[in-house]
């Protein structure tokens, strides 16, 4: 059963012997409780970074237009990342990002750098016909966008294979209370707690370690588990 944000925050809040939120409470509102949402977000965010958390994948289709030389990732943040799977007769680590402009066809393009990109577009302007490689830019700030080479002759469905976070939690608006957390509540909660028993300083010193080495297990658990769920060696991995 998924887990919304009152029930995990309201967790972190009975460890640590401090007021839970009210039931009819529908946005924080003492600066106690928004320090602790506070301390929520940042942990929540290492949670996320930490691991290709299967519900966390999203798959999206770019449209990249005729002669063009990019498209955007809509819905994609600064901070969603690619998913590529190791391919054992390969030998290597391939991203999962395909044509699928003919859905019966889908062609994998080639991963490589940006300026490369960059530069073939350059040395050869008018070169249109199907893309063979890509390459992602966040450089425009919370975005994303695909670049190909060469440029399209016609418009072409890209389809992407990322990890996008859900990010950080305004506990100020309306109804996130409610909302619920994709990835594993339990790291995020013993985190959270490390972060306030520090904050209070009850944590300080050698005995701080403990609330850490807590949140670390939790987290390393978590981890083997979603790992895996997905296949252990056919886990999808970030490069």
């Amino acid at each position: 059963m998924a887990t919304t944000y009152r029930q995990a925050l309201n967790r972190v809040l009975e460890i640590i012997g401090e007021d839970k939120i009210p039931g009819a409470a529908t946005t924080l509102t003492s600066e106690y409780h928004l320090l602790i949402g506070a301390l929520f977000n940042e942990i929540m965010e290492q949670v996320e970074d930490a691991h290709n958390w299967r519900a966390l994948r999203t798959t999206y289709t770019v449209t990249v237009p005729a002669q063009a030389l990019s498209g955007t990732i809509t819905n994609a943040s600064e901070r969603s990342r690619l998913v590529r799977i190791y391919q054992a007769n390969r030998h290597s680590v391939v991203p999962l990002v395909f044509d699928v402009t003919d859905a019966s066809n889908p062609d994998p393009l080639i991963e490589i750098d940006l300026s490369e990109i960059i530069y073939r577009d350059t040395v050869n302007p008018n070169e249109y016909q199907d893309p063979v490689y890509f390459a992602l830019d966040n450089s425009a700030g919370d975005g994303m966008d695909l670049y190909v080479n060469p440029r399209p002759s016609g418009s072409k469905s890209i389809q992407v294979t990322m990890i996008t976070p859900q990010g950080r939690a305004d506990f100020t608006q309306q109804n996130v209370l409610s909302a619920n957390i994709s990835v594993p509540v339990r790291p995020i909660v013993m985190g959270t707690v490390w972060y306030a028993l520090e904050e209070r300083g009850e944590e300080l010193g050698t005995q701080g370690l403990f609330s850490e080495q807590r949140f670390m297990q939790a987290l390393d658990d978590a981890i083997a588990r979603d790992a895996a769920e997905q296949g252990d060696n056919m886990e999808l991995i970030s490069v």
